[in-house]
């Protein structure tokens, strides 16, 4: 009967102890992942790193681009690149914090003049 006892006991603890690191796993490998920022506007300008987008008629928000940025052109479904960027084009900026600043992982954009 004490044998028994301990076998269960030693086989809840092990049970316990199997779930703990499996939670504590999952909660390892989400901590590597950075929450992402939406910017979306109009696109006002465009410059060597960075995009300004316009919301409204008062705010512009910067976009800090780097080579890492991936353009993806929204009407087509299909990856394209800076230079496929028009001004006026409605964007949404997928931002990231990369080494302290926040720069645009992915950049989806709709050509509003085609």
């Amino acid at each position: 009967m004490q044998m028994e006892r301990s076998s269960r006991k030693l086989l809840c603890a092990g049970a316990v102890l199997a779930i703990s690191m499996f939670f504590c796993r999952a909660g390892a490998a989400h901590e590597g992942q950075a929450k992402a920022t939406l910017v979306s506007g109009i696109l006002y300008r465009v410059h060597t790193g960075f995009l300004e987008v316009k919301s409204d008629e008062k705010h512009v928000s910067v976009v800090k681009v780097d080579s890492e940025t991936v353009y993806w052109n929204g009407k087509t479904d299909k990856v394209a690149t800076k230079k496929d960027l028009s001004l006026g084009d409605e964007l949404i900026a997928e931002m990231i914090e990369k080494n302290g600043a926040l720069v645009a992982q992915k950049v989806r954009f709709l050509n509003r003049g085609s």
